[in-house]
């Protein structure tokens, strides 16, 4: 069985990877940046930048299949994360290793590489923003495309929570549920939201299927941040805030991930032969995960202090 190592693990996507993944095969996990630690992955104590120790730990670890969840897979809601070129630098140095090694690549990357107007972009969307962190993306996406033949380029949208103690953009808007307002919140940009456990059902599917090239996996539902807090509100058992509407219907939004980012998804089902989920069963799912403690695991505590049922 092949060993996977997931280079990202810092990431909401990269953590809940490496633990979905690792109930049935060996995954080792890596940090980009920040120290990480994660409750049944092993996680490297190390997290190499050049070149020479990407290579280095990869000879090492001698994984068949790397997984890099850079920048690219944070969620487009979440601003405080927003790429810069030293993301292009550093996703180029994994790319170039796993391929000088022979090891199957599969890169995360973002539907913030679309805009609108128009909704559910297919892989070949010419609806693409400008913004400078979209064509970062767009580098590394191509990066990856003309370095490896088989890599298997992946654009989502996924949630999940996050690793370690500092909250992450989704236990933060929880926080603001709690407190019974979350301000001002934007309802004229439209994702299609997935939560990162499921993204790693339909990568082992896409993987035992030998599919490369570029996918689009998200969920089957088209939402905006206002409408997904006030449903993460209904699924938390929380009081539904009144939030005042932000925006204009008149002008056009734009911006990284200020637009229609939602994808189409119908290569992948159709190559896999599944359903995505609906953003229902995907917060039921993330509200199980809260009461059966995996979320408070994942934080690296026993207890939560949140008030959320």
């Amino acid at each position: 069985m092949d060993k996977i190592l997931v280079a990202g693990v810092n990431t909401v996507v990269g953590a809940n990877l490496a633990e979905a993944l690792s109930d049935q095969r060996p995954v080792i996990g890596v940090s980009l940046n920040s120290s990480v630690e994660l409750p049944t992955c092993e996680v490297e104590q190390e997290s190499p930048r050049k070149a020479s120790a990407v290579l280095e730990m990869l000879r090492r670890v001698q994984p068949g299949r790397v997984v890099l969840c850079g920048v690219g897979c944070e969620s487009s809601w979440d601003e405080s994360h927003r790429p810069q070129a030293s993301d292009v630098a550093q996703a180029k140095i994994w790319i170039e290793a796993a391929h000088s090694l022979g090891c199957h690549l599969t890169l995360i990357s973002s539907d913030a590489v679309f805009t609108g107007p128009w909704m559910f972009h297919a892989e070949n969307s010419h609806s693409i923003c400008p913004s400078t962190e979209s064509i970062l993306l767009r580098q590394i996406e191509q990066h990856a495309a003309i370095t490896s033949a088989d890599a298997l380029i992946v654009r989502t949208h996924a949630i999940g929570w996050q690793a370690g103690n500092n909250p992450g953009w989704l236990e933060s808007l929880l926080m603001e549920l709690e407190r019974g307002s979350i301000g001002s919140v934007d309802f004229a940009r439209h994702g299609t939201p997935m939560l990162a456990t499921d993204l790693a059902e339909v990568l082992r599917k896409s993987w035992e299927s030998g599919l490369v090239g570029t996918h689009h996996i998200g969920g089957a539902e088209r939402i905006s941040p206002r409408e997904f807090a006030m449903r993460l509100a209904d699924h938390f058992r929380l009081p539904k805030p009144a939030t005042p509407i932000a925006g204009s219907l008149v002008d056009r939004t734009i911006g990284f991930g200020c637009g229609e980012t939602s994808l189409q998804t119908r290569k992948i089902r159709r190559a896999l032969g599944i359903p995505l989920p609906l953003l229902d069963e995907s917060l039921d799912k993330l509200y199980q995960q809260h009461l059966s403690g995996y979320r408070s695991r994942l934080s690296g505590q026993e207890a939560l202090t949140s008030r959320v049922a």
